[in-house]
């Protein structure tokens, strides 16, 4: 591992407690980020098949190649996604470090009014969610409308609540570039 690796996973690491430490502080209490899409080119279909084949930071970069830095399986999804968790690093203005594990839509916090859904929550060191996502989806003409909602601890930073919009935004915004593609290519 290079040292400047090394340097993003310490910084990341530090990030994550004080993430641990405002959702504490927060006492519950959240907020919604609610970030709406839509994807020409790209089918409800292909974003399914992209949940369980991210597979490695290779193609994890491909989603955000700026802000991605490192992606592993901690729990791999070789029976459908739900209960399956993740390690990343990504850049969202600080290197964070996330484990993600994939929730069953019908129990998750966040309900959606979309068709397809990828149901998250983001782990503390104790394996209890600290924040949530939803990533929700349906076809329409020539794609697909896709809206993710990012359910936060309610004394979040404004400036990150502000970069995570921004990120969502940009990361979103690949699928088209590529998803149809490596989806055609690897089905």
């Amino acid at each position: 591992m290079n040292f400047e690796l090394e340097k993003i996973e310490e910084m990341s690491k530090m990030a994550f407690q004080v993430m641990e430490e405002i959702a504490r502080r927060s006492q519950s209490e959240t907020i919604d980020l609610v970030v709406d899409h839509e994807l020409i080119g790209v089918t409800p279909e292909q974003i399914d098949w992209w949940w369980d084949n991210i597979n490695n930071t290779e193609r994890y970069k491909l989603w955000h190649s700026d802000d991605h830095v490192s992606f592993e399986w901690e729990i791999t999804p070789e029976n459908g996604h739900v209960g399956t968790t993740q390690r990343v690093i990504e850049i969202v203005k600080i290197p964070t470090m996330l484990r993600i594990r994939w929730e069953d839509p019908e129990t998750h916090p966040i309900k959606a009014i979309y068709s397809h859904t990828l149901a998250a929550s983001i782990l503390d060191s104790k394996n209890e969610p600290l924040s949530w996502i939803l990533h929700e989806y349906e076809s329409i003409e020539n794609g697909t409308r896709l809206r993710t909602t990012f359910r936060l601890p309610a004394k979040v930073p404004k400036w990150f609540i502000s970069a995570l919009r921004t990120h969502n935004i940009e990361e979103i915004g690949e699928f088209p570039k590529f998803l149809p593609s490596l989806y055609e290519e690897k089905r």
